[in-house]
């Protein structure tokens, strides 16, 4: 690891100086051990484009002695926040974990931590411990590597998302938000591992989906929050995290929950497009596993057999993972049902019909005799794709199949 940044502009070493008192100065308790610049500004390759007003975060890392310390969040806000007075409108990245946690991620091979290892700059070093030696992984490693943190955290998405329309059917619409909200964290979290190696600690769906953004266009601006309508409907998924669960005055209606399950979809095939791009850039296309978790479609079968939502909310998180657990186990029934159908456009077809009656019906729609098995006739594949794309905001059945 370097110490020096003689290589930045004096006004950036002076900046760095001011803050590297900030997080050293004296305090009761003191926990810092560490504190690392990384990044473009380590590397000497930082951007400050006049034309477009784009800069390169200042990264740090701060490695602490205890899990205790780096839960201390009034501290870290505390700095973060004269650190933020000091760089101005130059974006911050501030990382704070314990030597434990860094020389694990190191020695397993999280190239995220190996190369903080390998290109950061130490601005503070206490010498109350020392980090680990990073393992350089091979293609064959990064790949394996990228597709493990792919699999995991994108199947786990796909099962809360499945979670968030069961529990919408039955109109438990905060739960449903709640679900949702952990579907699209998740979805982020994919992207952000596979091009990364790092983990973000944070349920803050509009930062995950900066971050996202800058790793692959794909996953830019996916969930639209430019018109009022729109930022609404983003407001209400962003606060779900917690307002579903504690606040009595949280409401979303089941036209907006469709709306934005919707929305997560395309977000989901927008990750899974940007991560299998980057994830062939290790050993190829060929060398990628087959296997690996695909989007969650709308006509999928909802859950029969849902426990009601718990009425404290300290039980959410236990609920929603027995919910999700049920949402893999139907996951694997309809993939052997799946292996019986293949080719065959009709099931197909049938099934984007019964998705279609299921949106309608867990939004209050009332759909009549007639209309049912007009839609159940239909086997037209683009036809029910148009439907599929305005299911989320049409008023009335009739609505949805005119013209």
């Amino acid at each position: 690891m370097k110490t020096t940044i003689d290589h930045l502009p004096e006004e950036k070493q002076r900046k760095l100086r001011e803050i590297t008192a900030i997080f050293t100065e004296p305090r009761d308790g003191s926990p810092i051990g560490m504190l690392i610049l990384f990044g473009s500004h380590a590397r000497g390759d930082w951007v400050e484009d006049a034309e477009t007003g784009y800069k390169s975060d200042y990264d740090f890392l701060v490695v602490v002695e205890t899990e205790a310390q780096v839960a201390d969040v009034m501290l870290w806000g505390e700095i973060e926040q004269r650190v933020r007075a000091v760089i101005g409108d130059t974006p911050l990245t501030l990382i704070v974990h314990d030597v434990k946690f860094v020389n694990r991620e190191i020695r397993i091979g999280q190239y995220f931590f190996g190369d903080i290892a390998n290109e950061g700059v130490a601005l503070y070093d206490s010498r109350k411990f020392t980090l680990a030696k990073p393992k350089a992984l091979n293609a064959e490693e990064r790949l394996a590597l990228a597709e493990r943190n792919f699999s995991s955290w994108f199947d786990s998405a796909g099962k809360f998302w499945r979670s968030s329309r069961d529990a919408g059917a039955r109109l438990w619409l905060k739960e449903a938000a709640f679900l949702l909200h952990q579907a699209t964290e998740r979805y982020y979290h994919s992207a952000i591992l596979v091009h990364t190696g790092y983990k973000q600690r944070t349920h803050d769906i509009e930062l995950l989906g900066n971050l996202a953004g800058e790793q692959h266009a794909l996953m830019a601006d996916v969930l639209p929050k430019t018109e009022p309508e729109e930022k609404h409907l983003f407001d209400l998924l962003k606060r779900a995290y917690i307002d579903a669960r504690y606040s009595m005055s949280y409401r979303i209606s089941s036209a907006e929950l469709a709306t934005l399950q919707a929305q997560v979809l395309v977000l989901a095939a927008r990750v899974r497009e940007a991560c299998l791009e980057k994830i062939a850039t290790f050993c190829g296309a060929d060398a990628m596993r087959k296997d690996l978790p695909t989007v969650p479609q709308m006509g999928e079968a909802v859950l029969a057999n849902l426990s009601p939502p718990p009425t404290d909310p300290q039980e959410f998180g236990q609920w929603a993972q027995n919910i999700a657990e049920l949402s893999e186990q139907r996951g694997e029934v309809r993939g052997r049902a799946e292996g019986f159908q293949a080719g065959d456009a009709h099931g197909e077809a049938r099934g984007r019909a019964s998705a279609l009656l299921l949106v309608l019906r867990s939004r209050g729609v009332e759909v009549s005799a007639e209309l049912e098995e007009r839609i159940m006739a239909c086997s037209d594949p683009a036809l029910l794709a148009a439907w599929l794309q305005r299911v989320a905001t049409v008023a009335t059945a009739a609505e949805l199949l005119a013209g």
